[in-house]
C-alpha cells in the first residue's frame, strides 16, 4: 500500500531525477529509496521512471502521480500546521465550586495564560453535583471541587487543604466562651448554604455524627449574604475559610472553634476517567498542584 512515506520519496526522486541525490535529501539510503519506488510501481502496475544510460526520465504515469502526490502532501502539511495551531490555542472548559471560583481559579488562569496567551478558558462556577454532571456530559474538561465519595467514574486528585469555619460577629455571646461544644451551636440561629452545597453537607454530617440535627435559620446560595448577615449579628454562619479569611484577619468576624469536630476538607481536581488529557489540561492541572 502506498503511504505518505512513499509519496515523499517519489517527490524527492522526481525533483532530483537521481536516486542517490534523493536519498541524501531525505536522509535515507539509496537502496531504501529505490525499493520505495519499486513498491509503488508494483502496486500501480506502471513504470514511473525510465532508467536509460544511468539517467532517470519521468514517464507519463509518473507525471500524473507527481501531481496527485504534491496535492496530497500539501494537504497533509496544511493539516499538520492547522493542528499545531490548535494545540497552541487549545481552549479549556473548567468548573469550580464557589470557594475555588471566588478565590483560587483567577490566579491559576493568569498563570496559565502567561504560558498560553492565545488559549481561552471558559469557567463555570456552581455546586459540585452540578459540575459533576457537566463532566459526565463532556461539557467540562475538569473541575475544582471538594472531594466527593462514591463517584467511581471520576478521577480525583487532591490539590488544596481547606476547611469550613463557623463565624459570628465579635459581640455574639459565644465569642466570649473559651470552650464551645457542638450542642452549644445546635440551637443557635444558623446561617447555612443551600442543600447540596459541599459546606452544608460536611457541616450536617459532622453534627449528625455528634448526635445533633440542625435546623437552619437562613439558607442561601450566596456565601457573601451569609457573611454579611453574620457581621450584622443575625446569627452564626458556616462558610469556607477561603471566603472569610480577610474578615477574620481584620477582626470584623470571629471563628467559633467547636471541641471535637473536624471540619477540614480537601479540594480536588476532578475529571472523567475516560477523558483524554490534553496538553492544556495537563498544564492547568500542574499549576493547580503548585499553588
Amino acid at each position: 500500500m502506498t503511504t505518505i512515506r512513499h509519496l515523499r520519496v517519489f517527490i524527492a526522486v522526481y525533483d532530483e531525477l537521481n536516486m542517490t541525490a534523493a536519498a541524501s535529501k531525505l536522509f535515507m539510503t539509496q537502496p531504501s529509496v529505490s525499493q520505495a519506488i519499486k513498491e509503488m510501481e508494483k502496486e500501480f502496475g506502471l513504470i514511473l521512471f525510465e532508467r536509460l544510460a544511468r539517467k532517470l526520465y519521468v514517464t507519463e504515469a509518473g507525471e500524473k502521480v507527481y501531481r496527485y502526490a504534491r496535492h496530497i502532501i500539501k494537504l497533509i502539511e496544511e493539516m499538520e500546521e492547522s493542528l499545531e495551531k490548535n494545540a497552541q490555542q487549545e481552549n479549556l472548559k473548567v468548573g469550580a465550586n464557589y470557594s475555588a471560583g471566588a478565590v483560587l481559579i483567577q490566579g491559576y488562569i493568569q498563570k496559565y495564560q502567561a504560558f498560553h496567551p492565545r488559549s481561552e478558558i471558559r469557567v463555570t462556577v456552581n455546586k459540585a453535583p452540578f459540575l459533576i454532571e457537566m463532566l459526565r456530559k463532556n461539557e467540562l474538561d475538569l473541575a475544582l471541587i471538594e472531594e466527593v465519595q462514591n463517584e467511581t467514574d471520576l478521577v480525583q486528585e487532591s490539590f488544596y487543604d481547606d476547611r469550613i469555619v463557623i463565624i459570628a460577629a465579635p459581640e455574639h455571646p459565644l465569642c466570649a466562651r473559651k470552650e464551645i461544644a457542638a450542642a452549644d451551636i445546635a440551637g443557635e440561629r444558623l446561617l447555612l448554604r443551600d442543600r447540596g452545597a459541599g459546606v452544608r453537607n460536611l457541616f450536617e454530617m459532622r453534627m449528625n455524627q455528634a448526635g445533633l440535627f440542625i435546623k437552619p435559620f437562613w439558607e442561601s446560595t450566596s456565601t457573601t449574604a451569609l457573611i454579611n448577615a453574620a457581621k450584622h449579628n443575625t446569627g452564626i454562619a458556616v462558610v469556607p475559610l477561603l471566603l472569610v479569611k480577610e474578615h477574620l484577619d481584620a477582626g470584623t468576624l470571629m471563628e467559633l472553634k467547636i471541641n471535637g469536630l473536624d471540619f477540614s476538607r480537601k479540594l480536588a481536581i476532578a475529571y472523567h476517567k475516560n477523558k483524554f488529557l490534553t496538553t492544556a489540561m495537563l498544564d492547568f492541572m500542574q499549576l493547580c498542584r503548585a499553588n
